[in-house]
This record gives structure tokens, sequence and C-alpha cells, in this order.
């Protein structure tokens, strides 16, 4: 442990949005707030698909028009496994259709917004401890390869997916192998893509277990990935091997050139069941809260880092710390997301163990319709009428 302790009010250890929004909210309530990242560049390397919706810029105060805007959507098409096409607005195509972002700049761009709020940000910052002492936490970093302490009122775990502060904190972060998806993309140039639509090709002809992505992010230029339910894996080589794959067998991407290839995993679980402790607030990946059915995780992330600064700056008004302070996050995040992951976990499930002629069954009896019009109700009657089989299958799912 260093000689000397850095005191503060608020930790955030993760640069990623949900900590950089959280350090934000928690430095506009003019608290002393570190904001760490043991990576030497904020958003670098890229792990995601960069697609987030309209509402999301909104919520974090972003311009629509900023540079780390690549293209704006007009919806997203899903493609079946026959090559039937639904085409959805951005109203209802899910939180990650709306824009392609240039992940590293927004990543950037939210860090100086926490940095014009008073957040101090320290790169190459990595937490390797986590204890409490006299009633709050301590956090040993090595920063520049130099070990320091930190100590702090309110920590806040924010370190992504493979999350070790809330493990240290004696909080189970576990995952079975059916709740986590390994990911692989390209950005690849010189394919044809529909630059107005975001694409998701599914059903096991592409990817078991998964779907195949494209993010469009100019002319002739995109994000083209897969997710495999590592429940499905044979061999760590099998994402690429299916991305590959997918490419080969469509001329729209096999003329094109790969310019970056990034991946990794990403839980598509149930949220953690506690994300409060004792001087401790859990965000965004950490707290599992990417969407179990579509991998995104952003939008989720964001919400609830608004939700934390909130709590922060109410538990460092009254000075206390505690889990029973803490816990209005708790109710706060989950309020808006919690019913939603549990119904896209449920859906996920059952997506694991559906066939591809049940799949081309449901996005035919959808795409004869006008999604913007027709109630989901309806969507419903119309697909037990023409395919019963289904309805039964899905066992009241939809």
């Amino acid at each position: 442990m260093g000689d000397d302790i850095i005191e503060v009010d608020c930790l955030v250890i993760g640069a990623g949005p949900a900590g950089s929004v959280t350090a934000r909210e928690a430095a506009r309530g003019g608290w002393n707030v570190l904001l760490i990242e043991k990576r030497p560049e904020i958003g670098v390397p890229v792990r995601c698909g960069e697609g987030v919706s309209r509402e999301l810029l909104d919520m974090v105060g972003l311009d629509r028009k900023g540079r780390y805007v690549s293209s704006e959507m007009d919806g997203a098409k899903i493609v079946s496994p026959n090559g039937t096409v639904l085409t959805l607005g951005p109203e209802i195509a899910g939180p990650e259709v709306g824009f392609v972002i240039e992940r590293e700049t927004f990543d950037q761009e939210l860090a100086k917004q926490a940095a014009r709020a008073g957040a101090r940000i320290w790169v190459r910052a990595d937490a390797v401890s986590f204890e409490r002492v006299g009633g709050k936490a301590r956090v040993d970093v090595i920063h520049n390869n130099e070990r320091k302490t930190v100590e702090a009122k309110i920590v806040v775990a924010a370190d992504g997916f493979e999350s070790l502060v809330a493990r240290w904190a004696g909080i189970d972060t576990s995952l079975e192998m059916k709740d986590i998806d390994t990911c692989i993309q390209y950005e690849m140039v010189g394919i044809d893509t529909d630059d107005r639509f975001t694409e998701f090709f599914i059903g096991r002809c592409y990817v078991p277990g998964g779907y195949v992505w494209c993010f469009p992010k100019g002319p002739g230029i995109a994000n083209v990935g897969l997710g495999v339910n590592a429940s499905m894996l044979e061999g760590t080589a099998d994402p690429k091997r299916y991305l590959d794959e997918f490419i080969r067998k469509n001329p729209r991407f096999s003329k094109g050139r790969i310019t970056e290839i990034n991946g990794g995993g990403v839980s598509v679980s149930l949220p953690l069941e506690e994300t409060v402790d004792d001087n401790l607030i859990i965000v965004g990946d950490a707290a599992r809260m990417i969407d179990p059915l579509t991998g995104g995780g952003i939008y989720n992330a964001c919400h609830a880092a608004i939700q934390a600064g909130r709590t922060i700056n109410e538990a460092l008004e009254k000075g206390d710390f505690s889990r029973e302070a803490l816990e209005p996050y708790e109710t706060r995040w989950r309020e808006r997301l919690e019913m939603e992951m549990a119904r896209n976990y449920l859906a996920k499930e059952k997506m694991l163990q559906v066939s591809d002629e049940t799949l081309d069954k449901i996005v035919s009896a959808i795409a004869e319709y006008d999604p913007k019009e027709i109630s989901t109700e309806e969507l419903l009657k119309a697909l037990s009428s023409k395919y019963p089989e289904v309805m039964e299958e899905l066992g009241g799912l939809l």
C-alpha cells in the first residue's frame, strides 16, 4: 500500500460511457471525483458495433451532429434465413438503431464532459484491490507504474464485462456459458451497404445462438460482425470462422477489405441481483446491464449512470455511504430497465432453441404489415392465424 493516501469523495473505476457519465453527474454536485482508466487512451480499443439510438445522444447531452456521429440510420432490416426482409423504423428497432458512431470519439467526449464538470481523470491507472476501512473504501491503484492508495466515500465499479471490483467487494459476478456471447467484428471498406439501414441476419444458417450485423459508417464502409453464444462454441476460433464464411458467401461483402478487427465477450444474462453495497455502486457492463437479446449496452449503461450520479449526490449530501443510503439507485435503474431485460432474457433463451424454419415464418408473417401502423396484439393474431404451430412452439413468449 502506498505511503500517502489520496482522499476523494467518489472514485469511479473505468472510463467507458457508464463511468464517465457517473463521474460527470457526481462532479456536477461539486464533489471531489476521480475517474480512472487502466488503458492509456480512453475509448481504445473499440469493442462495439457502434450503433446507438437517437434518444441516447439526447439523454447524455450530446449533439446529434457531433463529430462522433458517422451516419444516421432510417431504421433496421431483419433478414431471415431464407432472405425475407423485415424493415423497422428507428422508433421500434431497438436501442442500437438511430446513429452509427465513432465509439473512440464518443467515449472521449463523455470523459471530457466529466472533466469539464470538475472530475479529475487518470489514464494508465489500474485498480488492483478493494477494501473497507473505517467506513470508507480503499483502492490500490497502479498509476503510471507507481502504486497509489485512494480512499473514497463511494466507489463506482464501471470496469466492464471483466469487472473485478465487484468481485473483490464480495458480490457474485459469475456467469454461465449460456449467458455469454463471444463476438468478433471487422471494419470493412469496398462493400455494398444500405447506407440508411442497419442490418441483422438471424438464424443458425448464419451463426448459432446469435446473429450477424452490418452497421454502415458511410458509403462502402461498415462494421460487419457477429456474436456466438458460448454454450454453442466448439472451438475458440469458431466466431472468426462463422464470420469469414458469412462474408465469403455474400457477394456484397466478399469483395471488401478488412481495415480493423476487434472482438471480446459480452454478457447476455440477467443483471446482477445486487448492484449496491456499503461504499459501492456497480454500473453498466460490470452490473450485467447489457440487453440479453441484442448484446447492446450503451443505452442501459448511460441511463443507470445518471441514476447512480443522482444517488451519489444524495448520499454525499447526507454523509451516509451505507448500502441503505445507496439503495435508491437500485430502485431507479430497475424501474426503467429490469422488466425489459427480463423479457429479453426469456426471448434470448427461447431463440437459442428456435429453428430457422420458425424464424422464416415469424419474419414473413410480420413483414406483411407496416410495423408503424399495426399493434403488437394484431401482429400476434396474424401470426397465430397463419402459423399456429409457431405460437405453440414459442410457448406464449411473444
